[in-house]
């Protein structure tokens, strides 16, 4: 083999092996396991919480009265339910008075000054609402008192009230309490007996007002009946029925009763215009009657056909 065909064979090996290497590289890289896609995460919208319900109010709950908060002469208070309208001290007899306007029950608190009311020796005081005797809650001088509504006047007494469990300090300022005491009960006493005697009257004016409308009401029924003779002229001059006006009430009858010799008619109408039909008793012999109810309010004329001069009114309320 010469030299030549010796290249050709190596070329041809070499060119061989270059091919199948090159082909294994392909290969390799088409069989390559290809990384795994990631899925974005999936995101979620959750709505923020409701804020919870306020509680349903329970009667502790339940609003009260805007409390006043005020001084007076030194006296510092604070009230709930009602108003204070005035303080002022009663030096004679060593006392507060608080007048106020209480439409609730309510609490009055107010802070007492030796320079207002000497307290008792133990250092308490004595506390009236309206006269009578209450309790209350003391903190030094700081007094609590609980009213009921319509309360008007509380009493704040120191020493020289008369209690149970407490001295005199002073006969004096007690019998002047006491005659102060007295003094307001007969008050009380002439005010409830001015209104009773009020009442009274009034019930009586009452009573006399409706006696007299039933008085002045209209009656239900009512008599007429001719004048004597009036079957001839001449009754005209003055009267030929009796009464000549009548008044009764709506739905009341008139009776006409014939007590003449002669018979007569009472008829709706004048003599000048003729009967208007409203009512006709026809004719009434001597000794009977006839009766005609109206119901209907007005004024109603009526005559007697027999005798035209006889005329006669009937008035309903």
């Amino acid at each position: 083999m010469t030299s030549a065909d010796k290249f050709g064979v190596i070329f041809s090996i070499a060119f061989a092996a270059a091919m199948i290497a090159l082909m294994g590289g392909l290969l390799q890289a088409d069989t390559a396991p290809t990384a795994p896609s990631v899925a974005a995460p999936a995101q979620t919208y959750s709505p923020p919480p409701a804020p919870a319900a306020a509680p349903a109010p329970t009667p502790s709950m339940a609003p009260q009265a805007a409390p006043q908060t005020s001084s007076s002469e030194n006296l510092k208070y604070t009230i709930r339910g009602g108003i204070v309208d005035s303080i002022s001290q009663d030096e004679h007899h060593n006392a507060v008075k608080i007048m106020m306007d209480s439409r609730l029950d309510g609490q009055l608190t107010i802070t007492v000054t030796d320079d207002a009311v000497t307290p008792f020796e133990d250092g308490a005081y004595f506390v009236t609402i309206d006269g009578e005797e209450v309790e209350f809650t003391q903190v030094g001088k700081r007094l609590t008192i609980d009213f009921m509504a319509n309360s008007q006047k509380v009493m704040i007494f120191g020493e020289g009230y008369k209690s149970g469990g407490h001295s005199m300090g002073h006969s004096e300022d007690s019998k002047e309490h006491e005659a102060m005491m007295a003094a307001e009960a007969a008050e009380a006493a002439a005010a409830e007996k001015a209104a009773a005697e009020n009442a009274a009257a009034e019930k009586a004016a009452a009573e006399k007002a409706a006696a007299e409308a039933a008085a002045a009401k209209a009656p239900m029924e009512a008599t007429v009946e001719p004048v004597a003779g009036s079957g001839a002229p001449g009754c005209e001059a003055t009267e030929c029925y009796t009464p000549s006006t009548v008044t009764i009430a709506a739905g009341g009858t008139v009776t006409f009763s014939n007590t003449d010799t002669a018979p007569h008619t009472s008829t709706s109408g004048s003599a000048a215009d003729g009967p208007d039909g409203v009512f006709d008793t026809s004719l009434i012999m001597a000794n009977a009657s006839y009766s005609v109810t109206l119901s209907d309010a007005g004024t109603y004329t009526y005559f007697c056909m027999v005798h035209p001069w006889m005329e006669g009114t009937i008035i309903v309320e």
